[in-house]
């Protein structure tokens, strides 16, 4: 992973880019995801969901039959990779229904767009 610096602006955008899948996810409004996600999306929970592009992606959330409660995103470290690329590691903590709480690590690479950036690719691996 390169660590070339960001402006700080840059980083707080990547970072509320982060957030924003969150409070989508929670509120179930998937048909938004458009708004935090690219076009091309690479998505990997392993045994939870995978899907390649957003549509795709979409179409997965949808299909949940018990989505988390509420996502809590922690610990977010972005690297710059170049002007218009970010990695960004972070902790997450889930909300199930009947009060589980799981953990994750998110690995997402951020892509810069005409709109804003966006997720491009993410995988998570499950801790615990």
């Amino acid at each position: 992973m390169i660590n070339q610096p960001m402006s700080p602006a840059d980083a707080r955008a990547i970072e509320d880019v982060l957030n924003r899948v969150a409070y989508l996810l929670d509120a179930h409004e998937y048909d938004r995801l458009g708004e935090v996600f690219a076009a091309d999306i690479s998505f990997d929970n392993p045994g939870r969901l995978t899907a390649d592009g957003l549509d795709e992606v979409i179409t997965a959330f949808k299909a949940i039959a018990t989505p988390a409660v509420s996502h809590h995103i922690t610990n977010v470290v972005v690297n710059g990779v170049d002007d218009d690329t970010a990695e960004c590691e972070s902790k997450a903590l889930a909300l199930r229904a009947g009060g589980q709480v799981t953990a994750a690590i998110y690995r997402d690479t951020v892509t810069r767009t005409g709109a804003g950036w966006r997720v491009s690719a993410r995988r998570i691996r499950p801790l615990g």
